[in-house]
């Protein structure tokens, strides 16, 4: 579901733009999507906007399976500064979970796994607050563990 190397605890975007394809990246490097995979996601953003931005500090960013999935998988960037998305309600954003799912049943079960580790409070403030990359691994690893 996740792999170390899909980690990035002090990433130095400028724009939403550059967080988002960070995440991607990131999805790249454990092999769970092409690069056009990692476009669409950036081009998800400028057509839609932010609403992938789903808690205060928090973005979900995704592209369709059909346009470069390989594998269900979750990357985690924490922005060395947070950034304004466009959310109203939920900017500025911190933490930038990049999925990758190659069916809807495979993005639903990441949603629900995310949600699942954010619904304790401890979890989320470690995802929110941890620079270090292993603790962020653990909990999004295996979802049960309290940091």
């Amino acid at each position: 579901m996740i792999d170390r190397q899909a980690i990035n605890v002090d990433c130095a975007a400028n724009c939403p733009e550059e967080a988002i394809r960070e995440a991607g990246e990131a999805l790249c490097r454990a092999g769970a999507c092409s690069p056009q995979y990692v476009q669409a996601m950036v081009d998800s953003y400028r057509e839609l906007g932010p609403y992938f931005v789903i808690a205060p500090g928090l973005a979900l960013p995704h592209a369709r399976p059909e346009q470069g999935a390989r594998k269900a998988q979750i990357s985690a960037i924490r922005l060395h500064e947070p950034l304004a998305f466009g959310h109203a309600e939920n900017d500025p954003v911190q933490v930038v979970l990049g999925l990758s799912a190659t069916s809807s049943d495979a993005h639903i079960h990441l949603i629900q796994h995310i949600v699942t580790v954010l619904s304790d409070e401890n979890n989320l403030h470690t995802l929110m607050h941890s620079r270090d990359p292993e603790h962020l691994y653990q909990l999004l690893a295996s979802g049960s563990q309290r940091l």
